[in-house]
């Protein structure tokens, strides 16, 4: 060592020392040392809580709190949270947000007018209801709503999903008149084009009113972790396959061709078979207009998506995003004038939007007849339009660190459906393009959505008639742009291929559905989809022996990490679930085979007196190795990940540790939660011979080996690093 030493220059010993230092200072030491604890030892030496966490405690507790906020300060606090408007606008700073707002609100109407049209075209109803849409539930979201940015309106995926059940409904109330069995037989029988027209309209605000009875109720109920059960992966599937639906149904109108409007099964398909079978019947009008806006269209708005993240004033001291170009409002100009000048409509038999009545409508009562055929799509929307209208508002809400609250904004929803339908409103959602917008181009609060529908409002009093002669081919031009942000989700698919393959196939599968079996039902199968895979990673979950690392007391799998190393006498098994019905008899035949001694085979093979086969009996399955069950003394089930455990799982514990007891075999689990020690607490009720007690549950799984270790002098127990006189130890050295 001393020549060693000698050999070494000066800078080499530096260069040791500082690796040395860096080592021991990036591996420090722990040492433990305290009593082997199982849940009985435990809680005899320390308090536990006991307090009352079932159902009926709760709903006690929730209505005592409900009631203490009757007082004045919890009423108070109640009003405020039942209109956010009053909260922001005591804290709004009129000097430094409210030229913003006012940007924004006029950049937001100058992109709202052209779409609310379009989208009540692609919802089967006139132009004008798209603008109604465009008013009164947006003033109403501004008092209630507690999101600052986002923009409520008609969306794309929700009109398709109008439009397809006013044709359903429409379609089977036809087919039962002459049957007489029709709840509308009065309204749909020998109706003009005008009468269908207010009849779709009718359809429409019932919809729109079930719709907001359905949300309304869902906040009051605190339902808002619904959308928690569509995930990701199936929402932008859903709205993929949707916007394909919205994409196909403007065909017709950009090439100037009348196609029959279908719902059911492989419409799309029907569609597409149609849509080429009349290509000989083109307007060429329409085409060139179509794809003039097209060009001007996806060009400014490649345009707007390369600047939206450059300032707008580079001088110092001012930063700022660009104000998009208004390119829709400007293609609907032009398109306009042209109409109208040249006399499209007569001369080239070119469709285009009609009369749009000036004036704000007289509140109705809307009817419910027939509200029970509508009541499935009606609970479509409302489920998507929250999940897509929560989705923004948390997105915009986690940028500028506030807050919004689901229930509330369920609340503010479904009354802005209900009172819209009065005002022939029909369903709308959050908008992705125009929350984009109205937050890019400088909007702080909602009261950029009270100016720009107050500019929607001025254009139902005075300007209305001016779009009369506005193509329809335009409308459906400036939706399909629209749609691009949709569509490009299909870029999700490589990147979730490689990070989650059962995300993959929910996205996609999702997806196929939507397109060929419809968006109702397409979401409902998507829904299916998505339980069934929680049910079978449920069913079938991982399980493995656990292996000790040594010198540590970190458990791993033993399959997975080499160094892990099984601890003779001792079996370690995990469950990566909760145990339940689903899962109980895979969790009983996983431990046999990971364990490899079956007690029930073990049990039948010494009735029978045939002892030389008794190792041939307990083997579960050939592929494991094969364990000597006079080795085996312990088996430690890990229950960290069992959330919950119902009573069939309860049974299939007692089960199994009674059948190992009688080969002599001892089971106990480690790692239990409170909820599922309670659980096996309580199944002393159903069993009280085979009941699981606090004596067989440790705290951890180094309690639990620790206190099954046979022997300390045997050196094949020395990698596990444990001592046991009443006490573990854990030390990891340098």
């Amino acid at each position: 060592m001393a020549g060693d030493m000698k050999g070494r220059s000066d800078c080499d010993l530096d260069i040791i020392s500082m690796q040395c230092d860096n080592e021991a200072r990036y591996r420090k030491q722990i040492t433990i040392t305290r009593p082997i604890f199982t849940e009985e030892t435990f809680q005899e030496g320390y308090r536990i809580s006991t307090s009352n966490s079932s159902a009926t405690a709760k709903l006690r507790r929730s209505c005592t709190s409900n009631l203490s906020s009757l007082s004045g300060h919890g009423l108070c606090l109640a009003v405020l949270k039942f209109f956010p408007i009053i909260g922001w606008l005591k804290e709004y700073n009129w000097r430094k947000d409210i030229i913003g707002d006012v940007i924004s609100g006029l950049t937001t109407a100058v992109m709202r007018i052209p779409q609310e049209m379009a989208y009540a075209l692609l919802a089967t109803v006139p132009a004008v209801y798209g603008l109604y849409s465009a008013f009164f539930p947006v003033i109403l979201y501004a008092v209630l709503g507690t999101s600052k940015h986002i923009s409520i309106g008609t969306w794309a995926v929700v009109s398709i999903m109008i439009g397809n059940a006013i044709d359903a409904v429409i379609d089977v109330e036809l087919s039962n008149i002459n049957n007489g069995t029709s709840e509308m037989a009065e309204m749909t029988s020998g109706i003009s084009a005008e009468d269908n027209t207010m009849l779709r309209v009718q359809i429409a605000t019932s919809l729109c009113l079930l719709v907001g009875i359905i949300q309304t109720l869902m906040g009051v109920l605190r339902l808002g972790f619904v959308t928690n059960y569509l995930s990701e992966p199936l929402v932008r599937g859903f709205t993929t396959g949707a916007a394909v639906h919205v994409f196909t149904s403007q065909f017709p109108k950009l090439l100037g061709i009348k196609t029959t409007r279908r719902t059911g099964v492989i419409t799309l398909v029907y569609t597409y078979i149609e849509l080429f079978t009349k290509l000989k019947q083109t307007n060429p009008c329409a085409v060139i207009m179509s794809v003039l806006a097209l060009m001007m269209l996806i060009l400014i708005a490649e345009m707007n998506d390369l600047q939206a993240h450059k300032s707008w004033c580079r001088r110092e001291g001012r930063k700022g995003k660009k104000l998009p170009i208004p390119s829709e409002l400007f293609v609907v100009i032009c398109a306009t004038l042209a109409s109208y000048l040249g006399r499209f409509e007569f001369k080239y038999n070119l469709s285009v939007v009609g009369d749009i009545p000036t004036g704000v409508p007289v509140p109705t009562v809307p009817s419910l007849r027939g509200s029970m055929s509508l009541f499935g799509s009606a609970f479509a929307m409302a489920i998507v339009g929250f999940a897509i209208s929560i989705s923004m508002a948390q997105l915009f809400a986690k940028k500028h660190e506030y807050e919004v609250e689901a229930n509330q904004e369920l609340i503010a929803y479904g009354s802005c459906h209900i009172f819209g339908s009065f005002f022939r409103c029909f369903p709308h959602a959050t908008s992705m393009s125009r929350t984009a917008v109205q937050e890019g181009s400088g909007g702080k609060t909602q009261l950029a959505g009270i100016i720009s529908a107050l500019v929607v409002v001025v254009i139902l009093l005075r300007l209305g008639p001016l779009f009369s002669q506005l193509p329809q081919c335009i409308l459906g031009a400036i939706i399909v742009v629209a749609l691009r942000g949709i569509l490009r989700q299909i870029k999700d698919l490589p990147l979730l291929w490689k990070v989650n393959n059962v995300d993959f196939a929910i996205w996609l599968l999702t997806f196929l559905c939507v397109c060929l079996l419809g968006v109702d039902l397409g979401l409902l199968c998507g829904v299916g989809i998505a339980l069934v895979t929680i049910v079978l990673r449920t069913q079938i979950p991982n399980s493995s022996i656990i292996g000790a690392i040594p010198n540590t007391d970190i458990y791993r799998d033993v399959a997975r990490v080499p160094d892990a190393r099984e601890i003779p006498g001792i079996k370690i098994f995990c469950f990566s679930s909760s145990l339940c019905f689903i899962n109980a008899d895979n969790f009983k035949n996983s431990l046999f085979q990971k364990v490899g001694i079956n007690p029930q085979k073990l049990l039948i093979a010494k009735h029978k007196g045939d002892i030389n086969k008794k190792l041939e009996y307990s083997h579960c399955d050939d592929d494991e190795p094969h364990n000597d069950v006079d080795q085996v003394q312990t088996i430690i089930i890990d229950c960290c990940m069992f959330n919950y455990i119902d009573t069939v799982g309860v049974k299939t514990l007692q089960t199994l540790i009674t059948d190992y007891d009688k080969v002599d075999i001892r089971v106990v689990l480690a790692n239990c939660k409170e909820t599922v020690r309670q659980s096996l607490l309580k199944s002393a009720t159903l069993n009280k011979k085979e009941a699981i007690g606090l004596d067989r549950m440790y705290l951890t799984l180094h309690d639990a080996v620790a206190d099954h270790m046979p022997s300390q002098k045997d050196d094949n127990f020395k990698h596990v690093g444990v001592k046991i006189q009443n006490e573990i130890s854990y030390e990891t050295g340098v």
